[in-house]
Formats: C-alpha cells, structure tokens, sequence
C-alpha cells in the first residue's frame, strides 16, 4: 500500500516539475515582451549577419533609437565606417537621410523602403531596437501557446558577453514552405508584414520579385509558413531584453544578431535625432 502511495506521490512530483520547466520559459519571454515593449529610448551596438544569396553579409552598427514617434540614428563600424543614417517619423517626406562616406560623397535622401537601402539586408531602419525582433517571436509563441512543451526547451543559464543569459531553443517542427495566391496590391513587404514572416525569405524563394514591388494579383508564390524552423534566444537574466539571437530556416542558418552596449531608456534629445547635430556628417 505505502509503494503504491509513494509511487502516486512520485508521478504528481515529475508532473509538477515539468509543468512548470514548460511554463517558466514561456513566463520569461512574456517578461521580456513586456519590458521591450515599455522601451522608450535605447542605445546599443548592433552585430548583424544575414544570409544573402548564399553568403553571410556582417555589419556593425551603434544605434540611438526612440520608440514614440520613430526616431533612428545608425552609424556603421563596418563594412563603411563612418557611414550615417538618420530617420525620422514623419519628417524629410518619409525619408532617411544617408552620409554614405564613400561615392558620391553628399547625403542622399532616400526611401527606407527602396531598392537602395534594402540591398543585401533583411530589414529595413524602421525595424531597429527590440520591438520587432520580440514581437515576431511573441506571435510564434501566442501561435503554438498549446505545444509550449514541445517548441521551447530550456537550456539553462549562460554566458554572453560576460552577462548571465536565460537560454533558450525555439523548435518549430510545423516549418515548412507553401504556395500563396497573391491579393491585391500585394508585395513581398506587404506580405510579410501581414503573415509576420520576412520579406528577404520571400524574395529569396522566388526569382524576380522585388521588395516594395506590386506582384501581379493571382500570382501563385512560394512562402515559409512561418518566420524560422528554429531559434535561438539568449536573453538578460535581469534586464529581460535579447542579447543574442540565431534564426534558421529550412536551408540552415539564415540570420545572426548579437546585441552589446546597451543602455534601456537614456536620455536622447531632439539633437539626438537633428542632421545639424555637430558629431554627425550629413
């Protein structure tokens, strides 16, 4: 009688145990999407590699970000150093404004959208800071909420940067690409947009389509049913923002971002965000 009691005890003990292994990973990241989410001002370097045509483009940029209205500063390390841009929301006609420090060596006002500032990146300046990076991986986790079990595992505390990390890897064993008929005035952004995917994955599973550009309407496309077949997330164990981050798809490691120096909500001005401003180029 006490071995049948002692093993009833038992099994509610590994239950207990692995409910809550399966949830606090899933409390952590709501955390986290609650503390990104009430970001103000941010402040960070930003290490970035992204899979293009079968090769890893590495830039390295420090940004000065305000959340409401959108405002954004970059200044590259590399490949250009020195090279400069600054966007702001509802100002120069929707805008950016480029230092490119190299040919033709005058500031460009360009469309954050077109042709020339989307060449060989996989987002555009309006997607910099947290924001997007977490809210993509909230609409993952929200997505597959009932197999939290099986799409997260906890691999515990590590070391980045000499920081203490909560580690975790995102499975999504539902990944895979699918025809998608396109709609009315759609595009490869738009589309992306709409179905939180990236609009670099569009493009590169479908030759000739352009970022901003109208598809024909009926067009059958090929498109990932979701933004990555894997993550993996390191996040502050105390500040609660992503450190590091590994995106894959079904071709294997597709984008690399590692976040360093940062400072959550410092106090930037208007000069902060002024092309007059006299640390800046343009």
């Amino acid at each position: 009688m006490r071995s049948i009691k002692f093993a009833i005890l038992y099994l509610f003990f590994v239950l207990a145990v692995f409910s809550v292994k399966a949830q606090e990973p899933k409390s952590i990241m709501n955390q986290m999407f609650s503390t990104v989410k009430t970001m103000k001002t941010l402040q960070f370097s930003f290490d970035s590699k992204e899979r293009v045509s079968g090769k890893t483009v590495h830039e390295v940029s420090d940004f000065k970000i305000n959340a409401q209205p959108y405002k954004a500063y970059v200044y590259q390390q590399s490949p250009t150093k020195g090279l400069e841009v600054l966007y702001i929301s509802g100002n120069n006609g929707g805008k950016a404004k480029v230092n490119p420090n190299a040919f033709p060596w005058t500031t460009l006002n360009l469309d954050p959208l077109g042709s020339l500032m989307l060449d060989k990146h996989h987002h555009s300046v309006l997607e910099g800071g947290f924001g997007y990076t977490t809210s993509l991986i909230e609409f993952l986790v929200k997505k597959y909420d009932k197999d939290i079990d099986k799409f997260i595992v906890n691999n515990g505390i590590v070391k980045i940067q000499g920081l203490d990390c909560y580690y975790f890897t995102l499975n999504n064993p539902n990944y895979r690409l699918i025809r998608y008929t396109v709609g009315v005035n759609e595009t490869p952004f738009s589309i992306a947009k709409k179905l939180n995917l990236n609009y670099f994955s569009i493009i590169e599973n479908n030759s000739g389509l352009k970022a901003t550009e109208v598809i024909k309407q009926g067009t059958v496309i090929t498109i990932p049913n979701d933004y990555a077949s894997k993550m993996e997330l390191y996040i502050h164990k105390t500040k609660l923002y992503p450190l590091y981050l590994k995106i894959y798809d079904q071709k294997g490691l597709y984008e690399e971002y590692t976040f360093s120096n940062v400072i959550i909500n410092p106090a930037l001005t208007e000069n902060t965000f002024s092309a007059d401003n006299s640390a800046y180029h343009f």
